[in-house]
């Protein structure tokens, strides 16, 4: 058996281990010399703040600063208690915080280098010589447009199509020699054909004489002009990259696009049309360097 030392005890005691003056502890806490005096003489005791910095300085805990056999002391510990939980809960939340933005930074960099990877992958699709695509797109009605076109070393053959519930409406055949600079657009309903100014087409259709029709007709947040937005939507979370059954799948806001993940090509894509409520499901089917003649 022994007898419980009071704080001012524990204090004195405490502090000429170390070999300090009461001016030597003060001057550690930042505080005056007589409240040391009071605290050593029990007139007075620390508040919690100085408790902590009085156990971190002498690396005791303040449970055997304290005389617990007294009321007050004891209100003091369980202050001391309450607030290191509270710093203890604001640390975990700091630290799951911490976590999830890490996991979002993990995230957004994968979607990055993902996209980053197919776009520069479906630029080589800008300047081809020879292929042959064909274009569908349905709504819930069925058949709405039809293109298909043929290009081979600077000529190209464009055949459109529209549909309204799977009745032909439209039907032209488009016939550009870039080579000779001509072309002309051809009726196939009516029968007719106009010649097409050249230098007008080229403005509006630029790079078409390199191959660059198929290109244009891909999904426009896959190709490099837009790169900028994708990326800007991929930080707000609007865009989903992720690959299935060799396929790669990009998610945005309005768009849902599938790609051959060793080509690259787009295989099919659907969206809801700006300004229409119905839903537009587009199929691709794309051939390389298997035309012949136009």
């Amino acid at each position: 058996m022994y007898n419980k030392m009071s704080f001012g005890e524990n204090l004195i005691n405490l502090r000429r281990q170390k070999g300090w003056s009461q001016d030597d502890l003060a001057n550690n806490l930042n505080i005056s010399r007589q409240a040391i005096s009071k605290w050593e003489t029990d007139i007075s005791k620390p508040d919690v703040d100085n408790l902590e910095r009085i156990s971190k300085i002498f690396s005791v805990t303040i449970d055997n600063l304290l005389d617990n056999d007294l009321p007050n002391d004891k209100a003091v510990a369980l202050d001391v208690k309450k607030k290191e939980k509270k710093e203890k809960t604001i640390t975990i939340v700091k630290l799951m915080i911490i976590a999830v933005i890490i996991l979002y930074a993990i995230s957004v960099i994968y979607k990055f280098a993902s996209l980053l990877v197919i776009v520069n992958g479906v630029q080589k699709y800008a300047n081809l010589n020879n292929y042959h695509y064909v274009i569908t797109t349905y709504d819930e009605n069925g058949l709405v447009e039809k293109e298909e076109c043929w290009f081979k070393d600077g000529v190209s053959k464009t055949v459109n199509e529209k549909f309204q519930k799977n009745e032909i409406l439209e039907n032209f055949c488009t016939f550009i020699d870039f080579n000779k600079r001509e072309g002309y657009v051809e009726d196939n309903l009516m029968n007719t054909k106009v010649d097409i100014n050249f230098e007008s087409y080229i403005i509006t259709h630029n790079g078409y004489e390199n191959g660059k029709q198929l290109y244009s007709k891909f999904p426009i947040e896959i190709r490099a002009g837009n790169i900028k937005n994708t990326l800007l939507e991929i930080v707000f979370d609007e865009v989903n990259i992720d690959m299935t059954e060799n396929i790669f799948n990009i998610k945005t806001k309005d768009n849902n696009i599938f790609l051959d993940d060793k080509t690259l090509i787009p295989v099919s894509s659907f969206s809801v049309k700006e300004g229409k409520p119905q839903i537009l499901n587009i199929f691709y089917f794309v051939e390389l360097n298997t035309v012949q003649s136009i």
